[in-house]
């Protein structure tokens, strides 16, 4: 297995946007179509590219960003509360460079957080600016298995992920969604088994920790790349480590969220 090759910009920058289209493509899942000359300079990367997500907040008039890439959290904070925008962090779930567009998938529930919201109410020529970040998937070229872990925050990763791979790399994909109707269907290598588990009335990464302890793992488990609800992140990490005997080393876990708490307000 060959770990991805990192492609870091040379300085970061802001990739100015705006919204070219808006579709709901399942029942929690919202797709927002962006583009604008800025995206052409971009280097896709694949696997789970992620970005910061600069987003106007409802009542503000205009969008208003920190002037350096470099330093924008010290610039963000010393911005008036009332001008600050959204910030959430996001993966590119398609880019289409030579059109200059990407889309962004959102999860969106009854109450909605900021992210979702700024979504279901975007309409053509709304801007946004990302600040691109890069990659946490890394395999580091490890040989055998990967295993993969999420709920439907972690689709465009796992998605970008399975694209990216090897079409002869083998694994397992283990994926949790609050709707059979939010199930997607994306390329993957023939090897890789993607698993769907319908959350019903559990709590959000109780059923996809459930499924991963009812796996059979391979004998030969290369990389291990656990994300979503903080809770689900850490507990698959915790179980790997604890009870499959797998080296912490071999494994990226992150939280995209936490119930009940925002990242950045």
């Amino acid at each position: 297995m060959a770990g991805p090759e990192r492609k870091a910009a040379v300085a970061p920058r802001f990739v100015e946007l705006e919204v070219l289209g808006n579709q709901q493509v399942s029942p929690h899942i919202r797709r927002v179509t962006l583009g604008g000359e800025d995206v052409v300079g971009m280097t896709p990367q694949g696997y789970d590219q992620w970005f910061r997500f600069f987003m106007r907040r409802e009542g503000q008039e205009q969008l208003r960003v920190p002037k350096s890439p470099a330093t924008w959290f010290p610039q963000y904070l010393a911005m008036r509360e009332s001008q600050r925008p959204w910030i959430r962090n996001y993966t590119v779930r398609d880019f289409r460079i030579a059109d200059g567009e990407l889309d962004i998938d959102f999860v969106c529930h009854e109450d909605p957080g900021p992210g979702a919201a700024w979504a279901i109410r975007a309409e053509a020529g709304e801007r946004a600016v990302l600040l691109d970040e890069g990659l946490l998937y890394n395999d580091d070229g490890l040989e055998g298995d990967v295993l993969m872990v999420g709920d439907e925050s972690v689709i465009p990763a796992i998605a970008g992920v399975c694209g990216s791979l090897d079409e002869h790399a083998r694994g397992v994909a283990v994926i949790e969604v609050g709707h059979r109707d939010d199930i997607q269907d994306f390329r993957r290598p023939a090897g890789v088994d993607v698993r769907w588990v319908e959350r019903g009335e559990v709590r959000e990464g109780q059923a996809a920790l459930e499924e991963l302890r009812g796996l059979t793992l391979p004998g030969e488990l290369g990389y291990a790349y656990n994300a979503g609800e903080q809770s689900l992140a850490t507990g698959a990490r915790r179980h790997l480590v604890r009870d499959r005997g797998i080296d912490k080393r071999r494994i990226t876990f992150t939280g995209y969220w936490k119930l009940g708490k925002a990242y950045v307000s």
